[in-house]
């Protein structure tokens, strides 16, 4: 017997598994032995690096020695305790010892031919690295150079100041190259290394100059492991790479090739796998709302429909439910965070509604519901998802959001889901023009209601009003106390600007800035006494406030305005100000307090 169609599938998945884990199982091992040998060269580089610096610290000790000699003659050095001292300190790896009090060679070991003076600073660049020297106050390399008799070596200056504090001089020890380090070189050889030693010649100078190379001098090694140091104020580098290469096992070419093979079945496959989930994707893209995972509006009148056809005479309530001021939420916060918001939202909904409620999301911050009970319990239920500020938290930000909805019942107020769908959208409407966050159950008297009554919006209502309206923020307990949140385009030009922009630069965004800095205190006395006097009387909780001006051309103007201390469930306490137009006067007190200010 043949197998199946799923078990072939699943023997060559099988198989495919297999074959991907030993591929990648073996390429694992060979970087792994990559990574090993130059883990491995790098520690041998390091410490054939640091044989070299001891080399280097070598010839400095000697030049130390000869400076504490200097400082204990006081700088008076007589040609014998010289020649002495030089004798004592003189390896086969040091060319010369020199004194240059002042830059200028006096005294040599072992003695040149003449006896004659070098003046080192006339040389620009060793004079450059003696300044160097003085000012670091510290031994210093330099080279690789030419030396008398030698093709290559490296200079040693140490400064000597004497212990009165005085400057006098330097001590310089030449050294023999590769003398110095020759052994360490010739030690790494043995190994099995190729070796690059790279320098910056002196303290001054950027670039690196190549000392050594085991390929020969200007040959450099490739794919090295390096070790950098600094001995003399100078950075030296050891590269090393094995004289053979490195090594990776000659399978990895064979199992590369089944690597191939493998892709090729792996792409064979996908294209197989990705027809079929082709077809899946479609469907699920079809009927499933991509960001809340729940069903879109497609989906939701294909489940509602079947659910109804199956169960006709079984009582059902459909309800829309949208989250109120959305495109604030998008504007305060961003989109980022409005699509939180929608996720949260959809969370919530299937929690409270049972699990055989059909949820979705039919647009963009609308929700529908049908909820197959009585209507006494499916009221229950649309309450409950209402009630009360929905909050999340979308990184630092705390955001709250309120939910209204309009339901119709099913049977007794349609007969058909498309007819459900009408009345419950008419139900959502008339909540939105009750004022938001509130459920109301459809009544035949809200077909009266004209969707374009909906249709203003806070700019169109800012903007028609006889005088100014500004609104702020009155938390004081925050940073952003009296932070504007709006203003219209009448106050914008009362105070001589062009623009929000140039308003709010001006005002320095704050309630502050309004105005005229001699009222200000007056005008927050006056506005907390009227607040402590606050009754909880949406007649009589008003605030008049009656105080100066200053506007950005410099001119100084009486306003009178009348505002309300409310919450907002984004903003929380704000105050809503009107600035009365030139001439009205609501309050009868105003003249008084004018008068006062």
């Amino acid at each position: 017997m043949k197998l199946n169609h799923k078990n072939r599938l699943i023997v060559v998945i099988f198989g495919l598994i297999c074959a991907l884990i030993s591929i990648g199982f073996a390429n694992y091992v060979a970087k792994q032995q990559l990574y090993s040998q130059k883990e491995k060269a790098y520690e041998i580089s390091r410490a054939y690096a640091l044989e070299l610096k001891r080399d280097f610290n070598y010839g400095i000790t000697r030049a130390e020695s000869m400076r504490d000699m200097v400082i204990e003659n006081n700088g008076n050095v007589s040609q014998l305790t010289f020649d002495q001292t030089s004798g004592l300190l003189m390896r086969d790896y040091i060319k010369l010892i020199e004194l240059a009090p002042n830059g200028i060679i006096t005294k040599t070991y072992p003695h040149r031919s003449k006896n004659q003076t070098v003046n080192l600073m006339a040389n620009k660049e060793a004079a450059q690295v003696l300044a160097y020297v003085k000012k670091k106050n510290e031994a210093v390399l330099y080279g690789p150079i030419v030396l008398p008799s030698v093709k290559k070596g490296v200079s040693i200056m140490v400064p000597v100041t004497l212990k009165n504090g005085k400057f006098w001089g330097y001590v310089i020890v030449a050294i023999k190259l590769p003398n110095v380090y020759q052994h360490t070189l010739k030690s790494l050889k043995a190994m099995g290394y190729d070796y690059c030693l790279d320098t910056s010649k002196s303290p001054l100078t950027k670039t690196k100059t190549q000392v050594e190379s085991s390929k020969g001098m200007g040959k450099k090694i490739k794919d090295s492991v390096g070790y950098s140091f600094k001995s003399g104020s100078l950075s030296w580098t050891l590269n090393i790479v094995p004289t053979s290469g490195w090594s990776v096992d000659k399978g990895l070419y064979t199992l590369l090739g089944c690597f191939i093979t493998s892709v090729f079945l792996v792409v064979m496959l996908m294209v197989y796998l990705r027809t079929r989930q082709q077809k899946e994707a479609l469907d699920r893209l079809a009927n499933v709302d991509a960001l809340t995972g729940l069903y879109n509006r497609r989906g939701f009148i294909k489940e509602a429909g079947r659910r109804f056809k199956d169960t006709h005479e079984q009582k059902a309530t459909l309800a829309f439910l949208d989250l109120d001021d959305f495109k604030l939420v998008n504007d305060v916060y961003g989109h980022n965070v409005g699509d939180i918001a929608l996720k949260d939202l959809a969370q919530h909904l299937k929690q409270v509604f049972p699990g055989k409620s059909i949820v979705g999301r039919t647009g963009g911050d609308e929700f529908c519901v049908v909820i197959p009970f009585e209507p006494d319990i499916t009221r229950r239920l649309v309450a409950s998802a209402i009630a009360g500020v929905q909050e999340f938290t979308a990184g630092e930000q705390k955001v709250r959001y309120t939910i209204s909805a309009g339901y119709a019942d099913y049977p007794s107020q349609a007969q058909s889901l498309s007819q459900l769908i009408t009345l419950a959208d008419m139900a959502l409407y008339a909540a939105k023009m009750h004022g938001k966050h509130v459920a109301k159950h459809y009544d035949p008297s809200m077909q009266l209601i004209k969707r374009e009554q909906l249709g203003f919006n806070m700019k169109n209502v800012s903007q028609g009003m006889p005088g100014g309206l500004l609104i702020y923020r009155a938390d004081y307990d925050q940073a952003d106390s009296e932070e504007i949140l709006l203003v219209n385009d009448y106050l914008i030009h009362l105070f001589a600007c062009q623009s929000l922009e140039e308003f709010l630069t001006y005002t320095q965004s704050s309630f502050k800035g309004l105005v005229y800095p001699a009222d200000y205190e007056k005008v927050v006395a006056s506005r907390e006494e009227q607040i402590k006097a606050l009754t909880g009387n949406i007649d009589d909780d008003v605030l008049f406030l009656d105080y100066h001006i200053l506007t950005k051309d410099g001119k100084v103007k009486p306003i009178s305005t009348v505002g309300r201390y409310v919450e907002d469930d984004y903003y929380g306490n704000v105050f809503c100000i009107f600035i009365l137009p030139d001439g009205l006067i609501i309050d009868p007190e105003a003249d008084k307090r004018k008068s006062e200010i």
